[in-house]
């Protein structure tokens, strides 16, 4: 254990034991853009986003029946291709758990952009952890103590 004398201007405000750090949150994430998918992962995720589009008037048909003053705006998709936004790989740590890793993918509808929605795919990158973990504290080191 270190411990430091911590002044402020001339009184002594006593000792600090840095082996007492802690987190203000046990939860973190982070994102991480997807530069290319393979083929069949690109298929994973357009499955996903289509049970979603599918899904969604179903699940939030009750929510908008309670709220008429949405009445006006679009509750059902076109049936077009939906337009995808944007893509990338979020990775979750919380304390107790193992880290837990997702596809995340934004899209909207071609004939309404303001129906969007976001799917999520889990995905098993285990044999990747120490990696990821070198990459995260790689830039929390550069965005924090740069």
């Amino acid at each position: 254990m270190v411990k430091w004398k911590a002044r402020k201007e001339t009184v002594d405000i006593g000792c600090i034991e840095l082996g007492s750090l802690t987190f203000d949150e046990d939860y973190m994430s982070v994102s991480i853009d997807i530069c290319d998918m393979s083929e069949e992962l690109k298929e994973e995720v357009d499955k996903a986003v289509g049970w979603q589009s599918h899904s969604m008037p179903k699940s939030g048909g009750k929510w908008y029946m309670g709220h008429p003053e949405l009445k006006r705006h679009r509750v059902q998709w076109s049936g077009n291709p939906v337009v995808m936004d944007y893509s990338y790989l979020s990775v979750a740590f919380e304390a107790g758990k193992p880290i837990s890793y997702s596809i995340v993918a934004g899209f909207h509808d071609a004939e309404d952009a303001r129906m969007e929605a976001c799917a999520d795919i889990t995905v098993d990158l285990s044999e990747y952890t120490n990696e990821l973990k070198r990459a995260v504290i790689k830039v929390l080191l550069d965005k924090f103590f740069g």
